[in-house]
């Protein structure tokens, strides 16, 4: 198991960052039609899978790293989406995506 070092935390959250600002743009590009946006959504992915890639061969495993950021990306762009898009929050459908998250962080650590 590799050690959760500083730059290891550092790439983990600039990916985490990098993606959601992806994600929150992708409505911006109005379907990929709207240049400015869709080239700074496809930078953002680029520069957050680019980032997973090196935290992938510093050592960090892929059934580790991969349902982490299945779990930690959409709630952080659903998060996006209430306070920037207007979009609903009610209590049912948060505590259903938080209970699926916990699943999936579950799923991922048994052995």
């Amino acid at each position: 198991m590799v050690a959760l070092t500083p730059t290891i935390i550092a790439m983990l959250a600039a990916s985490v960052v990098f993606q959601v600002i992806g994600l929150s743009l992708m409505p911006m590009t109005k379907g990929l039609t709207e240049i400015a946006p869709s080239i700074g959504c496809g930078i953002a992915f680029l520069l957050g899978l680019g980032l997973m890639a090196r935290l992938l061969h510093s050592g960090i495993n892929l059934g580790i790293l991969l349902p982490f950021m299945a779990a930690i990306v959409p709630l952080c762009a659903i998060a996006v989406g209430i306070l920037f898009y207007g979009e609903s929050a009610s209590l049912t459908k948060l505590s259903l995506l938080v209970s699926a998250c916990l699943v999936i962080g579950f799923a991922s650590s048994i052995a």
